[in-house]
């Protein structure tokens, strides 16, 4: 059995990080599922659970009769799952799977063999170091502090000079802000003055009360942008 250098085997190695991706992959979670025999066919299906080591469950696809598909939807067809990870690490995962079985009664499901290896590859070209910077969100350049009701308060929780991640404790009820152009409002440590980055909300995430927003900043705000990461002593390669 090969080993590493920390005494730990391969096999628990994959298991780890096994365990890693799967803690991000909740239920209620919309997932991409191929076939790729005899024709390529994708489905955005809802994940309903997993019983670690044996199986997954997803929802059987709503546009589906019983009879459609059925050359596709079927016991041992071979698939890829994918999926996102729109926090922190901005990543993508993907595994080889099938179909184990198919239920139709109570509900229609599928249930898919657990991965044996799972991949991952970032979104991002470039890295993202955390951070803990106050900053506010508008949706239009001239909002200011004297019209607070219009801004988002919140912090940036990790930042590259191509983007930032801003989270925000909401309330009940809150709907979760489209993909648009904003405004970043980030105080500078130089002059304690505000300075508004033109940026564009890219995705979206809730979980609890904690709204996560990813955004990327428009690149005609480089240079702004260099001298206000060197002025939080943020060196990103």
């Amino acid at each position: 059995m090969e080993t590493n250098n920390n005494n730990t085997t391969v096999e628990e190695k994959a298991t780890e990080e096994q365990k890693k991706f799967f803690l991000d992959l909740l239920p209620g979670k919309l997932i991409d599922i191929q076939f790729n025999n005899p024709i390529q066919v994708r489905f955005k299906l809802t994940l309903i659970g997993y019983d670690t080591g044996k199986y997954l469950i997803l929802k059987y696809p709503a546009q589906a009769g019983k009879n459609d598909y059925s050359d596709i939807l079927v016991e041992g067809k071979g698939a890829i799952v994918r999926y996102i990870i729109e926090d922190e690490r901005g990543e993508c995962v993907a595994f080889s799977t099938s179909i184990l079985a198919i239920s139709f009664r109570p509900e229609r499901l599928i249930y898919l063999a657990y991965p044996k290896k799972i991949e991952s590859r970032q979104l991002r070209e470039t890295s993202r170091l955390p951070t803990h910077i106050p900053a506010k969100i508008s949706l239009s350049k001239a909002d200011t502090d004297a019209d607070s009701k219009s801004l988002l308060h919140g912090l940036i929780i990790d930042i590259s000079p191509s983007g930032c991640r801003f989270a925000i404790h909401v309330s009940s009820g809150f709907v979760a802000l489209k993909k648009r152009q904003v405004f970043v409002h980030i105080l500078s440590p130089i002059d304690n003055k505000s300075v508004i980055i033109t940026s564009y909300i890219r995705n979206n995430q809730m979980k609890g009360n904690r709204l996560s927003v990813g955004i990327e900043f428009d690149a005609s705000e480089q240079t702004k942008l260099n001298t206000l990461l060197e002025a939080y002593s943020i060196d990103i390669d």
